[in-house]
């Protein structure tokens, strides 16, 4: 009695085993996971806030320049930006699968960088923050207030407008050089605080006064040619 015991225990660990081996073999793999891989292109390095994530997590990608200028991210897969964008060193991205991030560094700067800075109670922001040089493409610059009102921009650097004016809280460029470019709320805009605008297809402040001066002065010269005129 005894043995026939002991071997139905035995048979009984023996299925107990091989059970547990078959749902831990037969497991399925957490869902939900997104593998991120980050490699660098050019002289430079590369890190992942984490090397996979859960589905609606968030991921930091992070290069770092080396002998080479860190140009922009050449992104593989599908996601959502959280913060920065493809031309920031720093990229928040919420992935929607595997994702495959390269840090591309160049040996000259081929792009222009877009500076901003607020004086005054208001916020500023740049949408792209880096253009590729001769690429013609264009920079949006977008002023919010708080306390106090929107006054103007001020832009070191050369540049065409492409739409809106200084005076505009949005304000389209295309930059032709590093662009500093400084939003004023509640406050004057320093005269000598602008660079150049080469060609721009939008007024700028003041170009409306200048305009208003010469037709009163030509209405004024056209009055007294005509009361001389009439004396005659």
């Amino acid at each position: 009695m005894k043995k026939v015991i002991s071997i139905a225990l035995v048979a009984m660990m023996i299925f107990a085993l091989a059970t547990a081996s078959f749902y831990a073999a037969e497991s399925p793999k957490p869902e939900g996971k997104y593998k991120i891989t980050v490699s660098t292109e050019g002289s430079g390095t590369a890190t992942s806030s984490a090397v996979s994530v859960a589905e609606d997590g968030t991921v930091t990608l992070t290069a770092t320049e080396g002998d080479g200028y860190f140009t922009k991210w050449i992104m593989t897969g599908s996601y959502t930006k959280v913060s920065g964008d493809e031309y920031s060193p720093e990229f928040t991205i919420k992935p929607n699968g595997d994702i495959t991030a390269i840090a591309s560094f160049s040996v000259e700067k081929d792009y222009l960088t877009i500076f901003v800075d607020n004086s005054g109670d208001g916020s500023v922001s740049a949408n792209p923050t880096k253009v590729k040089k001769g690429s013609g493409d264009t920079v949006t610059l977008t002023a919010t207030e708080k306390d106090a009102p929107f006054t103007g921009w001020a832009l070191a650097c050369e540049y065409e407008i492409v739409e809106g004016s200084l005076t505009s809280k949005t304000l389209v460029i295309k930059p032709l050089t590093d662009v500093h470019a400084t939003a004023y709320f509640g406050q004057a805009v320093p005269a000598s605080a602008s660079g150049t605008n080469n060609g721009s297809t939008s007024p700028q402040t003041g170009d409306y006064t200048f305009a208003m001066i010469a037709l009163m002065l030509m209405a004024m010269g056209l009055g007294v040619f005509a009361v001389k005129k009439i004396k005659e």
